[in-house]
């Protein structure tokens, strides 16, 4: 990623880039980025995983999914995905 150090978006940028605001991120949040220009960044831990609760753009809900389907949708977008060890 050519990065040393991975922070949270800013308020702003969730606004701006996902139409997100703070205490609803999700990662389905990247639909909204139709410039795909927001790289995901996912903990190793997560991959093979059968079972994710995400919210669905709005924490009053869940959605159940695989981390392969979730995978799926974001690379279908045309995001990047990257894993790292948290």
């Amino acid at each position: 990623m050519g990065c040393t150090k991975l922070s949270f978006a800013s308020e702003e940028r969730l606004h701006t880039y996902l139409g997100l605001k703070k205490g609803a991120v999700t990662p389905l949040g990247i639909l909204d980025d139709k410039d795909h220009v927001v790289e995901v960044v996912f903990d190793r831990d997560l991959v093979g995983k059968d079972r994710l609760g995400v919210h669905p753009c709005v924490n009053t809900a869940t959605v159940w999914l695989s981390f392969t389907d979730l995978k799926m949708l974001i690379e279908e977008n045309g995001n990047t995905i990257h894993t790292v060890t948290l």
